[in-house]
Formats: C-alpha cells, sequence, structure tokens
C-alpha cells in the first residue's frame, strides 16, 4: 500500500469528486463521477473504521497488570488477552475488506469510461482515474498490554494491611506491620495481593464502549455510500443487490444459517448469517453485529469486575482495620512511652500477631475473598462464550478480491440502471468469438451468482460453506466448493469455457425454443493451451473442495471450468450464466 493520504488530503480529494447527486437531474441516473466520489466516501470510512482499532489499542494500553492476583483474576486475564486478540485479529480483517469495494468502484468506471470512449470512436487513451490508496493487507495494531499480574511494578501493598496500617500511630506503624501481615497471610487475603485496580477497570470498560459503538457505525457509513448509488424508486433487483451487498460485505453468504453463540443451528433467535436482499442492511451484518456485541459484553465485565473489587476491598479494608484499632487498643492501654517501644522487640511479636487475629473477623474475610475469586472466574467463562461467534466471524470476513469484484458488478449494474441486457465494460473483445460475456455485468442477471458464490473464497470459507449447505447428519448437500481467485481469473476462464464450448451450446440451443433442459452445465477439463495439448501444463483455474463419500475433502487446486447457463430468450445471446466455478 501506498502511504496514506492525510485526512486533510482526503477531505480535498472528496470535495473535488463531489458531483451532483445522481437524482439531481429528476430521475436517476448513475455515471463514472458518481462512482469515483463512492469509491472516495468508503475509502474515508475505511480508514475511520481502521482508526477505530487503533484508538482501542491505544487506550488500553494505558493499562497493564490490571486484573491483580488470584486463581479468578489470573483466569479472566488468560481469557481476556485471548478474546482481545481474536477481536483485533477480526476487526483488522473486515478492514481490508472495505478497501476492496472502493478499488472495484474506481475499476469498474474507468471500465465504463473506456467502454464509452471507443463507442464514440474517439481518439487517444481513455480518460481514467487511480483507484484510492486504501488499505489491502491486514493492519498491525500491535500487542495489547497483558493485564494478568506479573509481580513487577508498583508496591503491592493488599488492600486490607493498608487499611490496618491507617489505624496505626505512625511511629508503632512500622515496628507493627510485619505482625498484621503475618496475621493477614494466615488467612486468604494474601492470595489477591495485590488486588485488581478498580480505576483500570473502569478504564478499560470505557475504551470498549467506544470500540463497539465505532463498529456499528462504520456499517451505517458503508450503506450510507452504496444507498447513494441506488434509485430509491428502482427495481427491485436493483434494490435488493445493494441490501445484499451492504450485508455480504459484513460476513453474510448465500448459503448463511441461523447459528446461536455456539454455532449450533437455531430454529429460532440466533444470529443470522444469511444474505437477504429483502433485509434492511442494519439489521444483518453479522461481523459488526459480533464484534459490538464482543465489546459490549467486555465493557459490561469489566464494569461488574471494577465493584466486585471495590467490594471485596471495602469489606477486607473495614475487617483489618477493626482488627488493627482493637490490638492497638488492647495493647497500649495504660503504657507509658518506654513501654510502647518495648512493643517493636521481637519478643512480641507472637503477641502482636495474636492479639491482631482475635479482633480479625477472618471468616468473613476469607469468605469476600472467595466470592471475589469466583466473580473473576465467573467473568472469565462470561467472556469464553464469546470465541465462537468471533473465529466465525473472522472466518466469513471477505477478502478484498471478493469485495472488488462485488463492487465491480454493483457499480457497473448500476451504471447500467438494472437493466435486463447483456453489457460488455470489462474490455473483453467479442471478435471473432460468437459468445462473449462480463461476468461482473451478468451478476444478479437472472440469477447470475459467480461473483457472490464463487469469486475471492478462501479455503476456510470454501469448508465454511459445505459445513452449511449440509444436511441434519452433516452430510453436504453440494457436490464440492470452489473459488476462483479473483475476478479477472473468473471471467478469463469462464470466457475460455465458453469459447471452447460454443458448438455444444449452438446444438443445445437448437433443441429449442426453449432448449431442452432449460439449463445446463458445461465444462471444461483444462482452459489455454492446454485445452488442445496434452504436453502443456494446465492453468491452475482455483480452489476447490470435493464431498467424497459424504464427507467434504480438504481444498485443492483446480484445473477445469464448470459453467451453468440458462436459457433466457429476451437476451441476445439468449441466457443468462447462472454461475460458473473452478473444478
Amino acid at each position: 500500500m501506498a502511504d496514506r493520504p492525510s485526512d486533510a488530503q482526503r477531505k480535498q480529494e472528496r470535495d473535488q469528486l463531489t458531483p451532483a447527486t445522481p437524482g439531481s437531474g429528476g430521475g436517476f441516473d448513475v455515471q463514472p463521477p458518481h462512482l469515483y466520489y463512492s469509491a472516495a466516501v468508503v475509502r474515508d470510512g475505511q480508514f475511520d473504521y481502521d482508526k477505530g482499532a487503533t484508538q482501542l489499542v491505544e487506550a488500553l494500553n494505558q493499562y497493564s497488570q490490571s486484573a491483580g492476583t488470584g486463581w479468578g483474576p489470573d483466569s479472566f486475564a488468560n481469557v481476556y488477552m485471548q478474546i482481545t486478540e481474536k477481536f483485533i485479529k477480526t476487526w483488522a480483517t473486515s478492514v481490508v475488506s472495505v478497501g476492496g469495494v472502493a478499488v472495484g468502484l474506481t475499476v469498474t468506471a474507468n471500465n465504463y469510461q473506456a467502454a464509452d470512449w471507443f463507442a464514440r470512436k474517439m481518439q487517444g487513451p481513455p480518460p481514467r482515474r487511480m483507484p484510492p490508496v486504501v488499505i489491502d493487507k491486514e493492519p498491525n495494531y500491535g500487542k495489547v498490554n497483558d493485564i494478568r499480574w506479573s509481580g513487577t511494578g508498583e508496591d503491592a501493598d493488599s488492600w486490607a494491611i493498608s487499611g490496618a496500617l491507617g489505624e496505626i500511630p505512625d511511629f508503632l506503624a512500622d515496628v507493627i506491620r510485619p505482625a498484621i501481615e503475618y496475621g493477614l497471610n494466615l488467612g486468604k487475603t494474601h492470595e489477591i495481593t495485590p488486588g485488581a485496580r478498580e480505576d483500570d477497570l473502569k478504564g478499560m470498560a470505557t475504551a470498549w464502549r467506544q470500540a463497539g459503538s465505532t463498529a456499528l457505525k462504520a456499517g451505517d457509513n458503508f450503506t450510507s455510500a452504496i444507498s447513494y448509488m441506488t434509485d430509491p424508486q428502482g427495481n427491485s433487483e436493483w434494490q435488493g443487490a445493494m441490501k445484499s451487498f451492504c450485508q455480504a460485505i459484513w460476513g453474510t453468504t448465500a448459503w448463511g444459517r441461523n447459528r446461536d453463540a455456539q454455532g449450533n443451528i437455531a430454529q429460532q433467535g440466533g444470529r443470522s448469517w444469511k444474505t437477504s436482499g429483502t433485509v434492511a442492511p442494519a439489521q444483518r451484518r453479522p461481523i459488526l453485529e459480533v464484534l459490538h456485541h464482543t465489546a459490549d459484553t467486555i465493557q459490561k465485565t469489566c464494569d461488574d469486575l471494577a465493584q466486585v473489587a471495590k467490594t471485596c476491598r471495602e469489606t477486607t479494608t473495614n475487617l483489618a482495620k477493626t482488627a488493627a484499632k482493637g490490638m492497638v487498643e488492647d495493647l497500649t492501654t495504660g503504657l507509658d512511652a518506654l513501654e510502647l517501644l518495648e512493643l517493636a522487640g521481637s519478643a512480641m511479636f507472637g503477641k502482636l500477631v495474636m492479639t491482631f487475629r482475635q479482633h480479625m473477623d477472618r471468616a468473613a474475610a476469607d469468605k469476600a475473598v472467595e466470592i471475589y475469586q469466583q466473580k473473576f472466574s465467573d467473568a472469565a467463562s462470561t467472556l469464553l462464550e464469546l470465541e465462537w461467534e468471533l473465529d466465525e466471524a473472522l472466518r466469513s470476513a471477505p477478502t478484498f478480491r471478493a469485495e472488488e469484484a462485488r463492487a465491480e458488478a454493483f457499480g457497473g449494474r448500476s451504471m447500467n440502471e438494472f437493466k435486463k441486457e447483456h453489457k460488455l465494460l470489462n474490455g473483453e473483445n467479442p471478435f471473432p468469438y460468437k459468445y462473449t460475456i462480463d461476468l461482473a455485468m451478468a451478476e444478479d442477471l437472472g440469477g447470475g451468482h459467480t461473483i457472490d458464490k464463487h469469486v475471492g473464497k478462501t479455503d476456510a470459507q470454501l469448508l465454511q460453506r459445505l459445513r452449511d449447505q449440509a444436511k441434519g447428519n452433516g452430510e453436504p448437500k453440494i457436490p464440492a466448493a470452489s473459488s476462483f481467485v479473483d475476478l479477472a481469473s473468473a471471467q478469463k476462464y469462464t470466457q475460455d469455457c465458453i469459447r471452447q464450448k460454443s458448438g455444444d451450446i449452438d446444438a443445445w440451443l437448437a433443441t429449442g425454443p426453449p432448449p431442452d433442459p432449460p439449463s445446463k452445465v458445461f465444462e471444461v477439463r483444462a482452459v489455454g493451451p492446454a485445452a488442445n495439448s496434452p504436453l502443456a501444463v494446465a492453468p491452475v483455474t482455483g480452489r476447490t473442495s470435493r464431498v467424497v463419500n459424504g464427507q467434504a475433502t480438504p481444498v485443492v487446486d483446480a484445473h477445469g471450468v464448470a459453467t451453468r447457463l440458462k436459457y433466457d430468450p429476451s437476451l441476445n445471446p439468449p441466457f443468462v450464466v447462472v454461475t460458473s466455478m473452478p473444478e
């Protein structure tokens, strides 16, 4: 990634790109300037979203060793760090997804400009803009300070000792302190020495609260940018595509399911991971929902633990104060100055300890410590319940290439008002071939879904699809899941398949109209020179996981292509590309 522009530079660029709104001239006409502007807005939204994670890490790194010590706090600190790391990783991955959209919108606007330029037989290179500088690799936000007590740093007095010493005359405090410490160590208060830092926990809670709000705002900003290019009175296909776009970037898929916090399929309730063109984007953006829910849960947990620490501190401190006060009264009443000094002698140590313990309600102090330890342990269990959804959100975050392809499709079809027609924007030369397609412009056309289901998917996402599209016994309902690396390879290899199979397509269409069957799959085992030469090395067309004996197999390279066409007499040529995939 090139150097990021400053906030001032980005604002200046956005101001320069601001066009009249698509609906300002009556009707709704999306042109390349609108896509260039939207790309800048999306880029700015990405940078703001990125800042949210940076600010969280900076805020959390004001604190360290904040949980104090004890088996409960240790358990909480370990899980807290584990969940925090996954939270930041998920945030970073989803930041990259947004960058792909800004680039894709610019690319498709450039393609449109070029197609129009050559259609008008203009001379020289067509006008184009460089895509905006975006974040295209996972940001490294750095490590968050460990909140587990490591035994370093500030003085580690217990709350009880500090409280007890407050009741001791200054000239006796230093000599009596060892006896009080020993007396307290005979109970459980030493197990939580030092205790959790209440102010730290409250500060951490504030940072998490802000992070949760920032996550949801990122979704609102993205929806606003995409809605800008969508005719509010447009056809249902356009509206549905916009809603689907604004859901998919936050982790929904066509095969997503409703799942509870442990990953079980939920018939009612749960979180929906399924894309729906009839649902408002704000109601379905699972990655952001998971980030917000995680941040909200951690915030509430930290606030609750601050109160737990306060309660335990007040209880043990008051008990120690009472014991110290009673000890002083018992041992100093009626003594002259010389006799008071004798209290400092080693022979008096045992008496000091015994007297302190006689006045210390050890059972009450131990009970307060036990409650404190258990509350921290329970908090660890609460945070651990967040883990599955964070893992799923991380797994579901679209790649940069997937969102770049989706943006090219949505932007291109928006400029063509989602008309039901074949249109070439990608510069593909149709001559001398009979059938030429533009996959971006074929997306959502008659149910076309190559980009949605088969472009830019990770290996984990392919296996996720087979998991989601499974029967009750876990056996996948589809024979395989596969993906092209990016839109360019999807276009290249799909076009290769169609051109290799032009004769077969002719024969299929000749059985009609309508042809029999109305939808047909055309397959090739290899593309490029390898299609005609057994000596040529077959290029890798993508990645695939096949289902064998009811089980998903490891993801491997694919070398062939399968393209499904569906007859549609209203189009020229009379079919839509329903889907195309490596195999």
